[in-house]
């Protein structure tokens, strides 16, 4: 070949042409075909509400036993809190499966109980009733201003330590974007949310925050040579001995769990700039996101999965995603698009504008 001869244009292929609702239509088939040949391998995959049943009232037992090996004195704190982080994660899942009416759909009373069961053993959430409501807006609106459920732990909001906080804390999150909800998102109410939020999310701040100040003004008081005379001594040191085995049974768990998938979800999640599906979400399965991911089931690599077939079960998308994630890399799906974080979660790195 001659120094300066140009190389014919190599034909795009045939994927590369299709507009992007074939992409999408291409992305859904590629899951459910996975999704047949899985179910038909492993019949156990149709029976759907005995799994639900079975992971909920396994995973709320494994909670409490866990407590009570650590209260025995049998395990240490560090594997009764990692342990129960992940029990309380399938929790989660199993809520969200459920609002998608996945376990169950005929019979509201055992709706009812799974609902109640995952929402005691994980406190710190709003009631998953109100969560039906924004969850499902969520899926009509995601990445635009009434997309409850995302602004409420950041998405959209300019990389910072107040986004951190909104991503950690809700009652952070609630300072700085109800305000703005109210605004821009017809259907949230504030005296909605806060109604909703009785009795767990209430129980559960009241008893982490007096954690968290007890336990500052000890340790600050032993750090400084112990200048302070607590009136009530050994009332407020019965209180914070009972209070930090809560917390390494139930409340921080419950913070690492919830923070984990906050964190992951409200960054991958697109605002703003988002035009349908294919932009709604990116994967995010970097090794980097491990710890992360292992107290919120994996949720960055397959909740993209979920925004392409909704009514799958959260094992499912599990077990789909390692077969699907080329296709959806193929048809223009984005992985591991950090940058995002930086833009505010625009879609189009040319956009920079915050929420």
């Amino acid at each position: 070949m001659a120094k300066n001869e140009i190389l014919p244009e190599r034909k795009p292929k045939k994927w590369q042409t299709l507009a992007t609702r074939e992409r999408n239509v291409k992305i859904m088939r590629w899951i459910r075909f996975r999704e047949r040949n899985l179910r038909k391998k492993f019949s156990i995959l149709n029976h759907q509400n005995f799994l639900g049943a079975t992971i909920t009232f396994g995973s709320a037992a494994m909670m409490i036993a866990t407590a009570g090996l650590y209260i025995a004195d049998v395990i240490p704190a560090w594997l009764a809190i990692v342990a129960n982080a992940i029990f309380a994660s399938l929790l989660h899942e199993i809520e969200h499966d459920t609002i998608h009416n996945l376990y169950f759909k005929d019979d509201e009373r055992m709706q009812n109980l799974l609902f109640w069961t995952v929402w005691i053993f994980r406190g710190n959430t709003v009631s998953p009733w109100y969560r039906r409501m924004i969850h499902t807006l969520h899926h009509k609106v995601s990445g635009h201003k009434d997309d409850i459920e995302e602004r409420l732990i950041g998405n959209g909001m300019k990389a910072g330590i107040l986004r951190l906080f909104a991503m950690i804390d809700g009652n952070v999150s609630a300072i700085l974007n109800f305000r703005k909800l109210v605004k821009d998102a017809p259907k949230f109410k504030r005296n909605e949310i806060v109604r909703e939020s009785w009795p767990w999310l209430v129980l559960y701040y009241t008893l982490w925050y007096n954690f968290l100040g007890l336990n500052l003004i000890h340790y600050g008081n032993l750090l400084l040579g112990s200048p302070i005379h607590l009136p009530f001594p050994e009332l407020l040191e019965s209180a914070r001995a009972f209070l930090n085995t809560a917390a390494v049974v139930y409340m921080i768990p419950n913070w690492i769990r919830q923070s984990s998938i906050q964190i992951v979800s409200s960054n991958m999640h697109y605002y703003g700039d988002v035009k349908g599906i294919h932009e709604q979400t990116q994967v995010l399965n970097s090794w980097l996101l491990a710890p992360l991911h292992l107290f919120c089931f994996n949720f960055g690599s397959t909740h993209g999965i979920h925004h392409f077939v909704v009514n799958q079960p959260f094992y499912i998308r599990q077990m789909v995603a390692p077969f699907v994630h080329p296709a959806m890399k193929r048809y223009g799906i984005r992985f591991n698009d950090f940058e995002s974080m930086l833009r505010a979660n625009r879609y189009n790195p040319a956009q920079s504008q915050v929420a």
